[in-house]
């Protein structure tokens, strides 16, 4: 199992975009994460429409049911915003089926991982496996010291091994577990939660947090209804009491679940996302952040997007239908290693080949030769305690699909071809 202590780095579809240069180290870096549109865009100098963008996970097949919820509300803007979101509280507590001071809703995932790391302190911050990386980034941020447990992403969401224990008692005291399921990038999700939730509290581990940012894409799927707090806290070993010689924050046998809006609604752009946990804890966290965190037009949104859940869901036959013929696609192109294609909530995450790993191609080579035609996907080498060779590709409609997969397989011949002209 190896222990990570940094990260790998120091810190319209049809009109490719034209960028300045052919050469493929002219292209933009991969930056920390996915989605960065705006930024390739404008390094490229064309518009951000003009390039298809595979690097984030959104659920694509429901962009126009969020535009049309967006469309259709007028932006708030005379009056402060609510700072306890105390109309959308309520709502997603009647959704999770907890009490309202379960609740606390923040601008997107992001704010309330470094919300958490910045209140609790932990001694250290274990990740199971290669996630999120503003993980590791809040971590380094706050000086916490961090790792990865599970380096293989198909085993991401592994328990530990029977004789693991989280370290010595007082480490373990103040140590934060993550885990991320459905996972990202790995594409795995736990078979069943509630057991691997146990199973980290009985390896020491005293505060467990279970990123369940993609839970909704699970919906049909048995596993869907045990990615719930409800269902997970009985799992969760009664918290020690607090008391004067202990900070005002319970790190003793908590849970908490982290929740976002974000790609299920396919509103990237609206930051809104929420977390779940004990309500002491909760205020706790709500009185060390700044007033005004979700915008009044985030919250409302986020109450029209529950409203519309069963459109949403409406749209997930043709997401994996698409991921099915996409994830075939991929595996045939001569690119990747069919073995090492596997299909995330809504994405797809590849190996390179065999071939052009031992040639010396990397997964940002593969990534900027595709900028060049105007298709951005997201290397996965810069994510803590990712293996190299990896990709990440968003699953959108068919046709969409078919030009990238197109474009990957033509790399299949010139990537190799290149290479042998540079040697």
């Amino acid at each position: 199992m190896p222990d990570a202590g940094q990260p790998p780095h120091a810190a319209p579809a049809s009109r490719p975009a034209a960028p300045r240069s052919s050469a493929h180290d002219s292209a933009p870096s991969q930056g920390a994460h996915g989605g960065e549109i705006y930024r390739v865009a404008r390094e490229l100098g064309v518009e951000p429409e003009h390039i298809l963008d595979c690097s984030s996970n959104g659920f694509a097949h429901a962009r126009e049911l969020t535009r049309t919820l967006v469309e259709a509300l007028p932006h708030p803007f005379e009056h402060y915003p609510d700072s306890s979101s105390t109309a959308l509280r309520e709502e997603l507590a009647a959704h999770e089926s907890l009490a309202p001071g379960g609740i606390l809703v923040g601008n997107g995932s992001s704010e309330l991982i470094w919300l958490i790391l910045r209140v609790l302190q932990p001694r250290r911050v274990t990740l199971l496996g290669p996630t999120f990386s503003e993980y590791a980034r809040a971590c380094e941020a706050h000086a916490i010291p961090w790792r990865v447990l599970h380096a293989d992403p198909m085993r991401a969401l592994d328990s530990p091994p029977p004789d693991f224990r989280a370290g010595t008692e007082a480490d373990a005291e103040d140590e934060l577990v993550v885990l991320c399921s459905p996972g990202n990038p790995c594409p795995v999700t736990a078979p069943d939660l509630p057991a691997l939730v146990a199973a980290l509290f009985r390896s020491g581990f005293r505060t467990v947090l279970a990123d369940l940012t993609y839970r909704d894409f699970l919906w049909g799927s048995p596993e869907h209804d045990a990615h719930h707090h409800a269902a997970l806290a009985p799992a969760c070993p009664d918290a020690r009491p607090v008391g004067p010689a202990r900070p005002p924050c319970p790190t003793g046998g908590t849970l908490l679940c982290l929740h976002s809006f974000t790609k299920f609604f396919h509103c990237t752009g609206i930051r809104l996302g929420y977390l779940t946990g004990p309500e002491r804890l909760l205020d706790l966290l709500q009185s060390r952040r700044p007033p005004w965190m979700v915008s009044p037009f985030a919250e409302a949104m986020g109450r029209r997007f529950l409203h519309a859940l069963p459109d949403y869901r409406a749209h997930l036959a043709a997401l994996r239908a698409d991921r099915a013929a996409l994830l075939d696609g991929l595996r045939r192109s001569g690119v990747f290693d069919p073995h090492a294609c596997n299909a995330g909530p809504s994405f797809t995450t590849c190996r390179l080949s065999g071939k052009l790993l031992r040639i010396g191609v990397t997964a940002d080579m593969v990534r900027r030769e595709l900028l060049h035609h105007g298709m951005l996907v997201r290397s996965c080498d810069n994510i803590p305690g990712m293996p190299s060779g990896y990709i990440r590709m968003q699953v959108r409609r068919h046709d969409d699909n078919e030009r990238l997969v197109r474009q990957i397989a033509a790399l299949s011949t010139t990537l190799p071809d290149g290479m042998q002209e540079a040697q």
